[in-house]
């Protein structure tokens, strides 16, 4: 999965590890910062969700950022430290 998110980009990549909370305010309001970041955390959930098979996909459709799901994912298959 790693070379997936990387094949969209670094930040990409990095992303699962860190959360992401959806900026307050109408998009036209965001920083240039907060826009990017954004785009980051879409394109990471979406390759995250791309790759799930169906018996995955209800645990995490929930998730509202790549972090959460990548998180979600952790615990079902690796369980907690």
């Amino acid at each position: 999965m790693t070379i997936i998110l990387q094949s969209q980009g670094s930040r990409v990549a990095k992303v699962v590890i860190k959360s992401f909370d959806v900026p307050d305010g109408d998009e036209d309001t965001w920083s240039d910062i907060a826009t990017k970041e954004f785009d980051v955390n879409a394109k990471a959930h979406y390759a995250l969700l791309q790759a799930l098979n169906d018996y995955d996909i209800p645990r995490v459709i929930h998730c509202e950022s790549a972090h959460e799901i990548w998180s979600h994912l952790v615990v079902t298959h690796e369980g907690t430290l």
